[in-house]
């Protein structure tokens, strides 16, 4: 009997080591599985670097014509203004698509700074080759970023105020 538990054991920690593999190699490369037909999708991660040519352009609200602005947040100033690069499409979430004008930008910029605390600057979204996707405006410097099939890419949304420290 203690031979068939032992063997059991072996059996449930490989199982497990088996799928920690999975998971670890799925979060880095998409792969399929021969035989049963699934696919695991990959996940490629982006990231932002800070860039005083984009914080310039959002403080003297210039409009990147080749980019679908997106604003998160909660009233008349959002958290977070994104621009992404019409090659590219952002996967739905909680970013809100808007019709940008120089105006609505000035309105905007000109009270960003008193949702956090401290003022906001510009980012450029990269993809993982490091290549520039879109361009981010908030007090907040950090997100995450992932990179999907076919130029999809979801940026993920800032924490609200309030949450870790923020006004």
């Amino acid at each position: 009997m203690k031979k068939l538990e032992s063997h059991f054991k072996k059996y449930v920690e490989l199982k497990i080591v088996l799928i920690l593999l999975i998971f670890m190699t799925a979060t880095t490369f998409a792969f399929e599985i021969p035989g049963l037909n699934i696919k695991i999708p990959g996940f490629r991660y982006g990231s932002l670097k800070r860039d005083k040519e984009t914080t310039q352009a959002f403080e003297t609200y210039i409009i990147l014509p080749d980019h679908k602005y997106y604003i998160n947040g909660l009233g008349n100033i959002p958290y977070a203004i994104i621009g992404i690069h019409e090659n590219y499409t952002l996967r739905k979430g909680l970013w809100k698509e808007v019709d940008l004008t120089t105006q609505l930008l000035r309105s905007w910029v000109s009270r960003m700074d008193m949702i956090y605390g401290y003022p906001p600057y510009g980012s450029q979204i990269l993809d993982d080759s490091g290549n520039r996707v879109g361009v981010w405006y908030s007090s907040k410097q950090w997100t995450t970023v992932i990179v999907e099939e076919d130029n999809v890419i979801a940026v993920l949304a800032p924490e609200p105020p309030g949450f870790r420290g923020g006004k």
